[in-house]
């Protein structure tokens, strides 16, 4: 009898495609297919070995300075393809526990094991107690050539709903905190316009 490579495999990998091409890529999905993609990274993540102890070590760390004034930092290495990105995608998400469109969440998707399963239980449980639960994860890009600070931060004011220029982040923060940001949104809409488009060319636009 001859046993091919395939067979080897619980799941045949001549049947199916990959639908990221074996690159992970830390960032925000934007269409279905890009839904497609992270819901596929995360049902088939193989949470063992490196990927099980970089997830461990990370978790148990954060998890254990609750209580301190300060979190340690935590460092990613590895040669390339080595699955940095994988991880940090997959983390993304499971830290939040995402909830993905077609209504599945990113924990419940993702075959952990029970040591991770208990950090994220323990996660969520601080997070009731202290405020709920944010990531904010991308890739810095040629943008930080210009300014590594501002790079940084459009990483942070994206994943916070925010636009990711700081002067127009600025400007709808402001909006908000003076409690004008619902109006002045219907009225965008109500003009035949998007906020995305009014902030990015910074108009000054009378509303009746």
């Amino acid at each position: 009898m001859t046993t091919k490579n395939r067979d080897v495999f619980m799941l045949d990998p001549t049947v199916g495609d990959i639908p990221n091409l074996g690159v992970a890529k830390v960032r925000n999905p934007e269409d279905e297919g890009d839904w497609e993609t992270l819901e596929w990274e995360l049902r088939h993540f193989v949470c063992e070995g490196e990927y099980e102890r970089g997830l461990e070590r990370i978790l148990d760390q954060f998890l254990s300075h609750l209580s301190q004034p300060e979190q340690p930092a935590v460092w990613v290495s590895g040669f390339y393809g080595s699955g940095k990105s994988h991880l940090m995608r997959v983390l993304e998400y499971l830290w939040r526990d995402y909830s993905l469109p077609t209504g599945v969440s990113a924990r419940g998707i993702t075959n952990l094991p029970s040591d991770i399963q208990k950090h994220l239980a323990e996660l969520s449980l601080a997070a009731k107690r202290d405020g709920g639960l944010w990531s904010a994860a991308g890739t810095l890009g040629a943008a930080a050539a210009g300014s590594l600070r501002l790079a940084f931060l459009r990483i942070v004011l994206q994943s916070a709903g925010l636009p990711e220029q700081y002067a127009q982040a600025r400007l709808v923060l402001w909006m908000r905190s003076e409690g004008l940001y619902d109006s002045v949104h219907g009225a965008v809409r109500a003009s035949g316009r998007t906020m995305e488009y009014v902030l990015g060319n910074m108009e000054v636009t009378r509303f009746r």
